[in-house]
């Protein structure tokens, strides 16, 4: 932020002490006009200064990580999980990678491109992202799915970003990308606002509501894949909800004869059916209130892998239900049919 110097003008009237007859007046007077000058830069260099340092401040401070802490507990209610805050005087061991002190070693990539990142307890400074929050489920989480949530400032503007790589890429960066969870960056964004922010619980969690569970035992999991750039996802399916990209929809059935738009609005909430679809028993999970699109699909088909059968899950989309990518019940069953494709399986590749 630039600083702007004010330099004020001294008076014309003369100081009390000139003295008219002082042959050496004149000099005085210059002396004493130099003085104030230099007086009055200093206050003014001072005051913007000050006002400066006040107005960066504002993007970060002790309220606001207090407000976030209590808006974290809140959200991890919802998604049914259990989150720590990390700072300097504590990191989180995520994977062997230390946060947030990894910040500083330029290990940072958002969107696949190297970031400049620092950790930063006003949200001012000079990279690009200025991280003011660090929080994570590792110390809770024993299968491979911890999540790395860093709260951050681009450009000047709130982003949270995630991760959850668990092993070294070729490029050695740790890849992060911004939440797809309305709910917890639309949070952090009142928080830096200076708003309230508060996770909604009782639309997301009535009991009275939920369905009976449709969703066959077999994709009941966490399972793991490799994207086509080599980035590991996750998607974990219970009785009633489906977690995926850092989001979590709670399952609901509904008659498909009812209008969606004149549903009550639930973000959090998706639609579930059940079809076969090519030999393959798909879950397909619709926004609550989605009135066109084919949703997506998820269902498991077993393959032969070097003389074993082995489940694989299929996500698919689109109105053929064509394969968008494979899932698998361990991670290093994932990184060893990476890539892989099948032939009874049908993929966006040969949609027509």
């Amino acid at each position: 932020m630039s600083v702007f110097l004010l330099t004020a003008c001294s008076s014309n009237s003369q100081p009390t002490f000139a003295n008219k007859d002082n042959k050496n007046s004149s000099t005085q007077k210059k002396a004493v006009k130099a003085s104030s000058k230099k007086t009055q830069h200093r206050a003014a260099s001072s005051s913007s200064s000050s006002s400066s340092t006040k107005h960066e401040t504002t993007r970060w401070n002790g309220a606001k990580a207090a407000a976030l802490r209590k808006f974290m507990d809140q959200w991890q209610q919802t998604m049914d999980q259990q989150y720590e805050s990390y700072t300097p005087a504590k990191n989180v061991n995520f994977y062997g990678a230390k946060y947030p002190d990894e910040l500083a070693n330029k290990t940072t990539a958002v969107n696949d491109q190297q970031a400049s990142v620092e950790w930063s307890d006003t949200g001012s400074g000079n990279k690009e992202y200025e991280v003011v929050a660090v929080y994570s489920d590792a110390e809770y989480v024993q299968n491979m799915g911890e999540h790395l949530y860093i709260f951050t400032l681009h450009n000047g503007q709130p982003e949270v970003l995630i991760t959850q790589q668990n092993q070294g890429m070729p490029d050695h960066l740790i890849h992060f990308k911004q939440t797809e969870n309305k709910v917890l960056s639309t949070g952090f964004a009142n928080i830096i606002k200076g708003q309230s922010a508060t996770a909604p619980t009782s639309s997301s969690q009535s009991n009275s509501q939920k369905t009976v569970s449709i969703v066959p035992a077999a994709l009941k999991r966490t399972w793991y894949g490799y994207d086509d750039d080599g980035k590991l996802n996750t998607v974990t399916i219970t009785d009633d909800t489906l977690t995926a990209g850092g989001s979590k929809i709670y399952l609901h059935t509904r008659d498909n004869n009812i209008d969606p738009s004149q549903e009550p609005q639930h973000d959090d909430w998706g639609n579930a059916s059940m079809g076969n679809i090519r030999g393959i028993d798909f879950l397909n999970v619709r926004g609550w209130n989605q009135t066109a699109g084919d949703g997506e699909y998820y269902g498991v088909k077993q393959e032969n892998v070097a003389g074993q059968n082995i489940d694989v899950m299929v996500e698919a989309g689109g109105a053929g239900a064509w394969c968008s990518q494979t899932y698998y019940a361990s991670v290093d069953l994932a990184k060893k049919q990476q890539g892989q494709k099948y032939d009874d399986i049908t993929y966006y590749d040969d949609a027509d």
